[in-house]
């Protein structure tokens, strides 16, 4: 942002898609997409899909580098050392009962890692699968009922209680790395991590182990299936660069241009044009785990997170609670009745900035 409003930034930037409504609200700082339909090849995007998550109104910021979606990411030895099968329909249920059946054949074990940030999408997911709802609308209002939350956090306490989830005090010391310098998970203490497709390979090089993909859960009876599947990232073109036309036939290059495609591959999930994936398929380049982990979650594909459950304030809010909870230093009702409150000043403050 610095950079953008300096003067100095890139000419061609990535950007998260979590970020799309913020960037947006500074401005037009990036090319409209919209405007470039006959300079940059679009044809083989989904550009209903590229609108859901990086354009408000007709400002399309740029276009996405991959799909991508969150998926638990299995130690197949833990698995078959447990008894436990890589079915495709995890539902929160099924989760406990097999965290139970690992506790009682190891306590040093546990089915299921997951980082403060993935706890974050364990809970606005499961809400959305009982409400339908983002977890804030876009009237500025709660898209749940308390009753719903301190259900949601009940269940993240039963997690803890029952061993299911490795101990707070323990996944905390390595929230700010990946799961590939986990030595727990390297060492084989635990079945499942949540991770997204396209950041399972290099937990697969560093593990020992083999690996493969399912489905984030999803109960029988969900509103919203919930699942997250994302743009993995947007590329934008630095509407004050000197160079927009260079960086223009430089954006067509790198998605269309079989030379660019070839180099990319899948390092951002499965590519977003038919062409790419087409032309990765038959030279067998995508990475099979990428693939399977997109395949098996589109189905169950929520509806796109909207720009106030994506607000970083409102996240570090839920994160807060989150471990609150987690490190039983509140009971579900107590955190639920403090975020509540917490988040209602929260968006009456972005309301009145609105």
């Amino acid at each position: 942002m610095t950079q953008l409003a300096g003067g100095t930034a890139a000419d061609i930037i990535q950007i998260d898609y979590k970020w799309v409504s913020d960037l947006a609200a500074q401005g037009e700082l990036f090319v409209n997409m919209n405007d470039l339909k006959d300079r940059i090849d679009m044809s083989g995007f989904d550009l209903n899909f590229a609108h859901s998550y990086g354009a408000v109104g007709n400002y399309l910021l740029g276009l996405p580098t991959g799909l991508n979606a969150l998926t638990l990411a299995a130690n197949m030895d833990f698995l078959k050392e447990m008894g436990i099968k890589l079915d495709n329909d995890w539902d929160w249920d099924k989760i406990l009962e097999a965290g139970v059946k690992v506790q009682q054949k190891d306590k040093n074990k546990h089915l299921l890692y997951l980082t403060t940030n993935h706890f974050n999408y364990l809970l606005k997911t499961y809400m959305k699968q009982k409400t339908g709802n983002n977890f804030i609308k876009d009237d500025f209002t709660f898209g749940f009922k308390k009753e719903e939350l301190v259900d949601a956090f009940a269940y993240i306490r039963k997690m803890v209680d029952l061993g299911v989830v490795s101990p707070f005090e323990e996944s905390v010391l390595f929230d700010h790395v990946g799961s590939e310098q986990n030595n727990n998970w390297l060492a084989g203490k635990y079945g499942f991590l949540t991770q997204w497709a396209s950041a399972v390979p290099p937990v697969m090089a560093y593990s020992s182990f083999p690996m493969d993909v399912t489905r984030y859960p999803v109960p029988k009876d969900a509103v919203d299936p919930g699942i997250l599947t994302t743009p993995s990232q947007f590329l934008s073109i630095n509407k004050r660069s000197k160079n927009i036309d260079e960086a223009i036939k430089f954006v067509d290059w790198f998605f269309n241009d079989e030379e660019a495609i070839l180099i990319l591959k899948d390092c951002r999930g499965v590519p977003p044009t038919v062409k790419a994936r087409e032309l990765l398929a038959e030279k067998q380049l995508i990475n099979p785990v990428v693939a399977k982990g997109v395949d098996v979650s589109l189905p169950f594909s929520g509806g796109p997170e909207n720009a106030l459950s994506l607000n970083k304030e409102v996240e570090t809010i839920m994160h807060d609670y989150i471990q609150q909870v987690g490190f039983r230093r509140m009971s579900p009702e107590q955190a639920a009745d403090n975020l509540m409150r917490d988040l209602q000043q929260k968006l009456d403050e972005l309301k009145a900035w609105r």
